[in-house]
């Protein structure tokens, strides 16, 4: 199919171009690999907020993520909170940074042509190697093939969660599956939703206070709150979409929960970024803090020599009826 890979700029930053009649995708190799631009070139429309009226700036390492350009889709690993390296051997108690370090190293271009767009990362807080391979199997899906390495002489257990921060407009919707019911806040009781591991009904729930909330609904970003969830850590979920309901259009993330059994939920109206915003965050640990998660053992591990590998299904699609509901409601894994 007419898939074309290329160079082009981003904010004077040197940038890669995958595309095809359907996607289009810019990403920077020297900002951790990341995504700064997802658009469905059918409905021309981008789904990747961009970063407004912050400054597109290098990042150090270690920096704190929400002092960045909080644009686009970034790749969380080996944590998403700060922490000591949790497991017994030569690096623990290692820092861990905020963020972890994925999306602050510079990514090296291992190929850009025959269709696919693929970068490559070796670990510095960490002995692994993580490789990220894009391309469009399919016309209207983007693969994004992950495979990583333990290059150490030691287990490596690691949290790996994606961070693709979706624009929603003024009205947006989450969708889940069906066996998702209950859902777990994560962030400190500070930002309203009760101590960390309070349960909430999904998507019509009651909050702290006692009053009706609707879950899946994004508001306006003047309401300058946000909230993380997690689906519960026995129930495995395959798929989660965002619905911008003011135009009908929509992306859906896939992903099979053999290899990614955790999701975390990000809705931002406004407290951290300009706009109101999604990140869908199939992980393979839970939840944010990799040491609270190699505390409850939900998690993975890489052993010795081992690599892991998993994918990422992005399909968007626009208001008639049967997309809405190809986009929506279809569950693969079922």
């Amino acid at each position: 199919m007419d898939t074309k890979v290329y160079q082009t700029d981003w904010h004077g930053v040197q940038a890669w171009v995958l595309t095809n009649p359907d996607i289009r995708l810019v990403m920077v190799p020297s900002m951790g690999a990341k995504i700064v631009s997802l658009v469905d070139l059918r409905a021309q429309t981008e789904w990747l907020v961009g970063p407004g009226n912050r400054t597109v700036k290098p990042v150090e390492y270690g920096a704190v993520f929400t002092d960045q350009d909080m644009a686009g889709w970034d790749e969380m690993f080996p944590t998403i909170i700060r922490c000591p390296y949790p497991a017994q051997g030569m690096h623990h108690g290692v820092i861990l940074p905020d963020h972890g370090e994925a999306w602050v190293l510079p990514w090296s271009v291992l190929q850009a042509d025959n269709g696919a767009l693929t970068v490559s990362l070796e670990g510095r807080c960490l002995p692994y190697r993580l490789t990220r391979a894009a391309d469009f199997s399919q016309p209207s899906t983007l693969h994004l093939r992950y495979t990583l390495q333990n290059m150490g002489a030691e287990p490596l257990p690691y949290l790996w969660a994606t961070h693709p921060q979706l624009t929603t407009g003024m009205d947006g919707r989450v969708a889940l599956p069906a066996e998702v019911t209950p859902v777990m806040n994560t962030i400190p009781e500070s930002w309203g939703w009760g101590p960390p591991e309070t349960h909430f009904d999904w998507p019509e729930a009651r909050g702290v206070d006692g009053s009706p909330l609707r879950l899946d609904r994004v508001g306006p970003p003047d309401l300058h709150k946000a909230r993380k969830f997690y689906t519960l850590p026995d129930v495995h979920p395959a798929w989660a979409a965002v619905l911008r309901r003011q135009t009908g259009h929509w992306i859906r993330f896939e992903w099979d929960p053999l290899e990614l059994p955790y999701l975390g939920v990000w809705i931002d109206e406004g407290a951290l970024s300009e706009e109101s915003v999604v990140a869908l965050e199939p992980t393979s640990a839970f939840y944010d803090d990799l040491g609270l998660a190699y505390s409850k053992s939900l998690l993975k591990t890489l052993q010795v020599g081992e690599a892991h590998r998993w994918t990422l299904q992005i399909r968007m699609g626009g208001p008639s009826a049967n997309e809405l509901r190809k986009g929506m409601d279809h569950h693969p894994h079922s």
